[in-house]
């Protein structure tokens, strides 16, 4: 038996439930893109045919690919990113860099 009584149901979601659903096919079509590269390209290496598809199918993968390393790098930045101080103390850059300017 375990004591529940400290601890909250559901501290924090996890990885996988932050997941859009978007992100997701992307991901999976990443693996199934991968897969079909390489029994395509494997095909026509041997018999010499359907190259095209290999090469569709390849270049899926690679922009598949990109579009999922950018995403998981921009879910990392998120998750690492600093908490922001309230409005009131946030200076604008651009303020900031004119406020130099003209001193």
């Amino acid at each position: 038996m375990t004591d529940t009584s400290m601890r909250p149901a559901h501290a924090t979601a996890s990885r996988w439930e932050r997941h859009s659903s978007l992100q997701t096919f992307a991901e999976l079509l990443l693996g199934l893109s991968f897969t079909a590269a390489v029994a395509f390209g494997g095909y026509a290496a041997v018999t010499g045919r359907m190259t095209v598809l290999s090469q569709g199918a390849g270049v899926v993968f690679l922009v598949t690919l990109t579009c999922v390393l950018v995403s998981w790098f921009r879910a990392v930045e998120r998750e690492e990113a600093p908490v922001v101080a309230p409005a009131a103390s946030v200076v604008d850059p651009i303020s900031a860099i004119d406020a130099e300017y003209r001193r």
